[in-house]
Order: C-alpha cells, then sequence, then structure tokens
C-alpha cells in the first residue's frame, strides 16, 4: 500500500510487528456459529465485553433538563437556514454528576402527537453549530429529519464546540486525562449519549418506542457503539465509518480519541455492528473518503448481511455507496428512518 512505500525499514518495523499481532490475536469476539440460537446466545455476552473494553463512567446524575426557544430571527447563523416547520430549541441537561451538556432539540411544528426521534450525534468538527447550522458535510441533515416529522437531538460532545477545553487544547487533553483516571474517551462520550437518550425518551413530544440514532464520522462510530448497547435505538444510520479497524485505524493516521486500548483486539467493526441485528441499519460511504475506504465496507457489509440472514431480514440492511467523500449522503436514509419510524397506520 501507498502508507508501506512511505516508511524507511527502521521505521516500518513496529507497525508491521502489531499488524502480525491484530492478525494473529485480533477480533477474539468474533461471531463464529452458525444458527439464529448461537447468535442470540452470543450477543449479550459481546455487549458484556463491549462494555468493559470502553471503560465508561459509573454513575450518572439527574437530568435536570433545562429548554430555551430560539428565536431564528435573532440568530445571526440561523436566520435564512430554518422555517415554519419546525422549531430549535436550545438545551442543557446533566450527564455525568455535576457535568453539564449543551444541545438543540428540533421540533416539528406543529405536533399534535409524540413523535417518532432522532439522536444525532455530532462529527469531528466544530461540534452541534455546524452540524444543525452549516451546509459542508453535515447538509443540516437533522434539519431535513425536523422537516419529516422527526423530533431531533443535538448533543455536543465534551472536547468539541462549546465543551472545548480551550485553556488546555483541543480535545486530546480530555482524552488523555480520561486515560489516566480510568476511562475511555469512547466510553465517555457513550455514557454521555445514554442520558441524551434519557432526555429524548422522557420528552412530551416524543414516542419512546420509536427512536433512531444517526450520526457521521465521529458521529458514526458513537452511533455504532451506542447502538450496538442500548436497545431503546430502533432504526440505525452509520455514515462515514464502517468499514473496519484492520482498512482504518490501523492502516491511516486518525484523532488518538479514537485508540480504544483492546477494542479492536476484541472486536471488528462487523462484530459492532452485529450488535445491532437484526434492527434497521443504513450504512453511508462515500467512494472518494481516503479515511474510511468503501471497498474494506463492501467487505464487511457483506458479512454482516449474513447475521441479517439468519433472521431472514436482508432488508432490514441497506448500504449507501455514493459518490462523495466524508460527508452525509441521506439518499437512502431519509426514507429509511421514514419507512421504519413512522407512526403504524390504522
Amino acid at each position: 500500500m501507498a502508507i508501506q512505500a512511505e516508511l524507511t525499514p527502521l521505521n516500518r518495523d513496529f507497525r508491521e510487528y502489531l499488524l502480525r499481532r491484530h492478525a494473529t490475536i485480533g477480533r477474539q469476539q468474533r461471531f463464529r456459529g452458525t444458527t439464529r440460537e448461537a447468535f442470540e446466545a452470543w450477543q449479550p455476552q459481546a455487549r458484556a465485553v463491549l462494555a468493559r473494553v470502553l471503560r465508561m463512567p459509573e454513575e450518572l446524575g439527574e437530568p435536570e433538563l433545562v429548554r430555551e426557544v430560539l428565536d431564528p430571527a435573532v440568530q445571526p447563523w440561523a436566520g435564512s437556514r430554518l422555517d415554519e416547520r419546525f422549531r430549535v430549541e436550545r438545551v442543557c441537561y446533566q450527564s455525568m454528576p455535576g457535568v453539564r451538556v449543551a444541545a438543540f432539540l428540533l421540533v416539528p411544528t406543529p405536533l399534535h402527537a409524540p413523535a417518532p426521534a432522532i439522536l444525532c450525534p455530532p462529527g469531528h468538527g466544530r461540534g452541534m453549530n455546524q452540524v444543525v447550522f452549516e451546509q459542508g458535510i453535515y447538509k443540516q441533515y437533522p434539519c431535513e429529519l425536523a422537516r419529516r416529522g422527526f423530533v431531533v437531538l443535538v448533543p455536543e460532545h465534551l472536547g468539541f464546540g462549546e465543551r472545548m477545553p480551550t485553556l488546555f487544547g483541543e480535545h486530546g487533553y480530555y482524552t488523555g486525562v480520561a486515560q489516566l483516571v480510568g476511562f475511555t474517551m469512547y466510553g465517555v462520550y457513550i455514557k454521555e449519549l445514554i442520558r441524551a437518550l434519557d432526555v429524548l425518551t422522557g420528552l412530551e413530544e416524543v414516542d419512546p418506542s420509536r427512536i433512531g440514532c444517526y450520526g457521521l464520522s465521529l458521529g458514526g462510530v458513537t452511533t455504532l457503539l451506542l447502538s450496538a448497547l442500548d436497545l431503546r435505538i430502533r432504526t440505525v444510520g452509520i455514515s462515514g465509518f464502517f468499514t473496519s479497524f484492520r482498512a482504518t485505524f490501523l492502516d491511516v493516521a486518525h484523532c488518538v480519541c479514537g485508540n480504544v486500548q483492546d477494542l479492536a483486539l476484541q472486536f471488528e467493526h462487523v462484530d459492532l455492528a452485529s450488535l445491532i441485528t437484526p434492527r434497521p441499519l443504513v450504512l453511508e460511504n462515500g467512494r472518494a473518503d481516503t479515511g474510511f475506504p468503501y471497498e474494506a465496507a463492501i467487505d464487511s457489509a457483506r458479512e454482516l448481511r449474513d447475521r441479517y440472514a439468519l433472521y431472514g431480514q436482508e432488508d432490514r440492511l441497506v448500504h449507501d455507496i455514493f459518490d462523495g467523500q466524508h460527508e452525509i449522503s441521506g439518499r437512502l436514509a431519509y426514507d429509511w428512518f421514514e419507512r421504519w419510524l413512522a407512526p403504524a397506520t390504522s
């Protein structure tokens, strides 16, 4: 591969040693059975291993939810980009004891009955303001979901956007400190998203039986991990992440916040996604996304489809390979969420 040509023999040695280690003892939680019964016995024990590897904080505080409706007329970043089909609220709630989370809540208007809802964790960038109010790679996808009748919650990740520790550098500071005291940063993200689900499912505007999760990049992996662990999520969209550890973090330089100790020793992406099976899942990969190569995604999705075949429900897995880069597609995902989370008709 290209990266091999750029390395001198001396610099290549340890990398090749790590790759041999991964090939030899990696992916220990791979499902090796052939029946639905064996698969359903595998899932809970694999979830327990995943929770242990993530080393999440142990406790949550009381939510203490505060809501404030925003006036788009006085928001310089929103005046021409929102419309009357939904309102935007700024909300704040507690995750871990004493830890406050900011988020945007999008609520369709008018809303006459509890609606389906989608959690949209941001990616590795400028945070929730970028996701909701800028075009770019996110294409304001929470706004499109709200226009289609979904309540949408976009929480701010620790270390990004309004929660960046500016006096200590960027979010890498939290990654290192969390490890020093026994957590992983992915574990912190997932613990906070569990609280976000608590908040979302507790809203009077939301039908808690119809919850989805859809994210890009860091939002894609947190969607993957959260959905693998939390069965309240009924429909899932993973954009710009699902490939394999071998084709991404082991082969391309990514941010250290994603280097969770032992995660690739225990799982591959397909194994994590197998913990979502047989819930409906849409995968998105851009052909020009060099950080998450779509060829690896095709191979992993092919193996994942075998898990859905155990239930005779291959139609619950769809793969959108689109002509784009590291960005939201939505070409299949918007209709996908409507299909699986829409109200039952009489």
